[in-house]
């Protein structure tokens, strides 16, 4: 059933895209990201005051908006004129606009978004489009594949066009992959499926909190726990009135390399991936597009003489395939025919996804990473009022983080070991079998800690002791003494029901 409603999901996605032309497919679609990630961005970074965030953020985006829409538009204006360039606040409004639009369509036709999303304000829509955005690259990726059509697709329509299928269709292909992962490893797994939809009795999420993938040292991770291991280079000025460019490129780049430097990641290739970025930046057009020549791009990758030009187009240039293979893609460059295109973003997150496959085989950074996250649990459990200890060895015996919570010992086990999420849609037969590998591992490890709990109630005076191992990349698992890290804060009922 669930393999039958991938494929039906699947056909729809191409079937809507193969009725457009390619070019003006990509060119409109390309714009549209643009303008969300905008939309995203603004509010979090682009505005310092917080009074003045809160109010572009309660601004009505339903049928508030498109009944007076003048009035609406003034107010955002006279938020954003004096900030930003005239482009930026164009896209802006329209983004407001056609979400608005969206959001009386479905109410209308009494369709929902997910679960507990409303769009009627600016600051719910950043929310949505921030849990969509990895949906809507997929959709650009997948336009080669399949944008056969001669219907033209025109910036005003494209959310109008795509949207509803990143919400019925795109949303549900990834969570159907992982619904199939679940149910060959949990036995217990039940889907009840009736007219409406499909109810699972476990839940798995990959994603970090404001949906990032997770990683074993985030750059913000490190500029918060190990800041005084960075030395910062000179870095551009940035135009305040633009949320993105290619001088903003320029310092990710440098950033990147800064922050990661004790960890030897500057060694020749990366320095020359990184040094591609930098001269793809130069390309970019309108501060933001970077559209480049076939013949002038292979030139580019054969003019350095470290890695080599054939596989470098591999790593940068995507290969169009199947909307789940897709959804999985880091490459920046999309191939146009007589061009390959991306954009400032596509580039950093491209570099920023190379740096983790790159460091992740070192041992010296798996290391110190597994310190720096016992630092983010020992953080994290803080801010709930778990009282961290200095225990770290007792007779020669080594322990990860220990705490007390209403006179209980806490023992927390910190397990750091990557797992490839990807592969829940790209091979889930690996997935499965390393999965359960880490699980087993896992069960052991905590059943270890169960018979040396002795040396704590020791240590700390203390009779009982609860035993939890918080694992960095989620697993899926029926052991609730098994967390994964996104979903730390179930501690809080644990030590509520204790207390």
């Amino acid at each position: 059933m669930i393999e039958a409603q991938l494929a039906a999901h699947d056909d729809g996605v191409l079937a809507v895209l193969a009725r457009y032309r390619l070019a003006d497919a990509l060119a409109a679609w390309h714009g549209t990201i643009r303008a969300v990630e905008e939309f995203i961005n603004l509010p979090r970074f682009g505005i310092d005051d917080p009074r003045v965030r809160a109010r572009l953020c309660s601004i009505p985006l339903d049928d508030r908006l498109l009944s007076n829409v003048e009035s609406a538009f003034r107010a955002v204006r006279e938020i954003l004129s004096p900030r930003f360039e005239a482009g930026v606040v164009s896209r802006y409004l329209q983004t407001m606009l056609q979400t608005a639009a969206i959001a009386s369509a479905f109410k209308m036709h009494g369709q929902t978004f997910g679960p507990g999303i409303t769009l009627n304000s600016v600051g719910a829509a950043v929310d949505y489009f921030q849990s969509r955005r990895r949906h809507m690259v997929t959709l650009l990726y997948t336009m080669p594949l399949v944008c056969k059509g001669t219907d033209l697709l025109v910036p005003l329509d494209t959310l109008n066009v795509l949207l509803p299928q990143v919400e019925h269709s795109c949303i549900t292909i990834t969570g159907l992959h992982l619904k199939l992962a679940q149910l060959e490893i949990l036995d217990d797994f039940i889907l009840e499926v009736d007219g409406i939809g499909a109810m699972a009795s476990h839940g798995f999420d990959t994603l970090d909190e404001n949906f990032l993938e997770p990683e074993r040292a985030s750059i913000h991770v490190m500029a918060e726990l190990r800041r005084d291991q960075i030395v910062l280079p000179p870095m551009e000025a940035l135009d305040p009135k633009k949320i993105f460019s290619a001088a903003e490129l320029r310092n990710s780049v440098r950033l990147i390399g800064a922050t990661y430097a004790a960890f030897g990641l500057n060694d020749s290739d990366f320095s020359t991936m990184a040094l591609l970025m930098i001269a793809f930046a130069r390309q970019a057009r309108d501060d933001y597009f970077v559209e480049i020549g076939k013949a002038k791009f292979q030139a580019m990758l054969r003019a350095q003489s470290v890695l080599d030009a054939d596989e470098l187009e591999r790593l940068l240039v995507n290969v169009p395939s199947d909307y789940a293979t897709n959804s999985n893609a880091y490459e920046p460059f999309i191939d146009a025919g007589d061009m390959v295109i991306s954009n400032v973003n596509l580039l950093s997150r491209f570099l920023y996804a190379f740096k983790n496959v790159h460091l992740g085989s070192r041992r010296r950074f798996q290391i110190h990473a597994g310190f720096i996250f016992e630092d983010m649990v020992k953080r994290d459990l803080s801010a709930m009022g778990f009282q961290v200890t200095d225990v770290k060895r007792i007779n020669r015996k080594e322990f990860d983080v220990v705490t007390i919570h209403g006179g209980v010992i806490y023992n927390f086990q910190c397990k750091n070991n990557w797992i490839d999420l990807a592969k829940v849609e790209s091979n889930r037969a690996l997935f499965v079998r390393y999965n359960r590998s880490l699980t087993n591992y896992y069960r052991r490890a905590l059943q270890k800690e169960r018979k040396r709990e002795g040396l704590l109630k020791d240590k700390l005076g203390l009779d009982k002791v609860e035993h939890y191992l918080i694992s960095r990349f989620p697993v899926i698992g029926s052991d609730a003494r098994v967390i994964n890290y996104n979903q730390i804060d179930r501690l809080n009922a644990v030590v509520g029901g204790a207390a």
